[in-house]
């Protein structure tokens, strides 16, 4: 087999071929800077903002949400906290500030693509092309973009692939550089999602299984970064010993869980693209788990018997095409099984391998380039697909918040912010644990304490705790007045300041149990009875 590290990959790639495919990635997502915070959005920026610097080295060891949905999240994600504290001072309440970063990781991960595609195809411009230009639009990515709390999936991602880039230069030309930068992106990574953990295996395989005749002294430089990213990983394995103990996890892997399975049909329904057209989300009414579970052993299976003969026959190619357009999919989505909900964001990283697979497979050729544009033009209608109902929630969320502002303008130290906006607005997060964070610092000119917040408990940051935390009798009788807001599910948006003695006299008219989670909606409505 001809191998890959002799392709001819020190040749320099067309001076217009990043700037190409990294402007077409920032086009796609330049829509995304209209919107506001959306979800977990506001929580997170919150908590980062007000977190001092001198509070970051113990992330190494402790977990980053500090509990604050309940219970630890027993994730240690220290790196992905610094861009967010970095962010809260740059950029404050300032949304569009936020998905720039996110804009920004994209771009590094597109990069990342372009280069390694350029690598394993031996310095074919097309498949390079292809490759970033399939990730740059692909649908998956408009949850990871879109969303300010996709940052982590993002920044992993994009630590890895530059783990992967800076790992080929050390084991061909070697160099303390590209060594070290290998190493510290690769920590970057593991320190900000744990996907990033499996790399370094991923990269070794594909060294032993498409390049196993490279020279003794790049095996050598091989072992050498390898052993390295033992080390990061061991101090990884420590940091999270010391944060949370013996971790068992909670032994569920999912194969005997049809839900499980219902997500991994999801997840193809997203990368082929079809389900962005349809339900924005997951399978209506996905096949049962038994198919799926034959369909996925008949694809793993086909992939590696497919992989072994085209190393067995020296078909170099095909077996790259097979490695990052199969192999990597199956490698980077199992872990998927133990994810006990869907989102498409879990495909960022397992995208990256699918879109040089496809580069190599269609970079060469005037038929293969024909398929190629069907593809792109599909996964670009797929995108706009996607990412237009982001837009949308995105646009109601910013416009409710600079509604209650304006009212709070004339707000005292007594008043009230009553609000009842969707969790949701179609497929997307909209203010889902997002309170009482929203009506707080950065978000607000008139910020409000968050004891003088009520809002349905499916939209507090900590919902089974609303009854026990939230005092509204109390707070209503001493209220001067009261900002409402009334989102309803089509996103009309009505707001007002509601004077005193008007809220006294609709708080007189509630029942014996007084204001509560289940009737706030009708309370609120209530102020703009005709």
């Amino acid at each position: 087999m001809t191998s890959a590290s002799s392709a001819p990959v020190d040749s320099a790639a067309p001076r217009w071929l990043m700037p190409l495919v990294l402007t077409v990635a920032a086009i796609a997502f330049l829509p995304a800077l209209t919107m506001g915070f959306l979800g977990d959005d506001f929580v997170y920026v919150a908590r980062f903002y007000y977190l001092p610097f001198s509070a970051w080295p113990p992330l190494f060891t402790h977990e980053w949400s500090a509990g604050i949905w309940g219970q630890p999240l027993k994730e240690l994600r220290p790196f992905a906290a610094l861009s967010f504290m970095v962010d809260a001072r740059v950029w404050g309440g300032w949304a569009p500030g936020h998905r720039l970063t996110n804009i920004a990781l994209h771009l590094v991960a597109t990069a990342g693509v372009v280069r390694l595609a350029w690598r394993y195809s031996g310095g074919q411009r097309n498949a390079a092309l292809i490759a970033g230009l399939v990730f740059a639009v692909h649908p998956a990515h408009a949850e990871t973009v879109a969303w300010i709390t996709g940052r982590a999936d993002l920044l992993g991602t994009a630590a890895a692939l530059m783990f992967w880039v800076a790992a080929e230069n050390f084991s061909r030309q070697g160099g303390r550089r590209p060594w070290i930068l290998a190493l510290l992106a690769l920590g970057i990574g593991v320190f900000t999602k744990e996907f990033c953990l499996t790399v370094p295996l991923l990269l070794v395989l594909c060294w032993a299984l498409l390049d196993p005749s490279a020279e003794r002294a790049v095996w050598q430089r091989r072992a050498q970064l390898f052993g390295g990213a033992l080390g990061v990983i061991a101090v990884y394995a420590l940091a999270r010993y010391s944060a949370f103990g013996r971790d068992t996890g909670n032994g569920f892997f999912g194969w005997n869980d049809a839900p499980a399975w219902n997500r991994q049909a999801g997840y193809w329904g997203w990368i082929v693209p079809i389900l962005p057209f349809t339900t924005g989300h997951e399978w209506a009414a996905p096949p049962a788990m038994a198919t799926l579970r034959t369909l996925w052993i008949s694809g793993a299976a086909l992939t590696l018997t497919a992989l072994a003969l085209t190393i067995r026959q020296g078909h170099a190619l095909a077996a790259r095409v097979l490695f990052f357009g199969g192999f990597w999919w199956f490698a980077t989505t199992v872990g998927l099984f133990v994810v006990v909900y869907f989102s498409p964001r879990h495909l960022y990283l397992p995208s990256a391998g699918i879109a040089i697979g496809v580069g190599l497979a269609l970079g060469a050729g005037r038929g293969r380039a024909v398929i190629a544009s069907g593809l792109l033009l599909w996964c670009a209608s797929a995108h706009v697909a996607a990412v237009r109902p982001w837009i949308e929630a995105g646009a109601r969320s910013r416009e409710a918040i600079a509604a209650i502002d304006h009212d709070l303008a004339g707000a005292d130290d007594h008043t009230l912010a009553l609000v009842s906006v969707p969790e949701t607005y179609g497929p997307i997060w909209l203010w889902a644990w997002s309170c009482p964070q929203a009506l707080g610092a950065p978000f607000l000119r008139h910020p409000l304490p968050a004891e003088r917040v009520f809002e349905r408990p499916i939209n507090y940051f900590n919902g089974d705790q609303w009854a026990k935390a939230r005092q509204p009798a109390t707070m209503l009788r001493a209220a001067s007045s009261a900002a409402v807001l009334l989102v309803g599910p089509e996103g009309t948006i009505r707001h007002r300041l509601v004077p005193g003695p008007e809220l006294q006299a609709h708080a007189a008219a509630l029942p014996s149990a007084g204001l509560t989670g289940d009737n706030l909606t009708r309370f609120i409505e209530s102020f703009f009875a005709r």
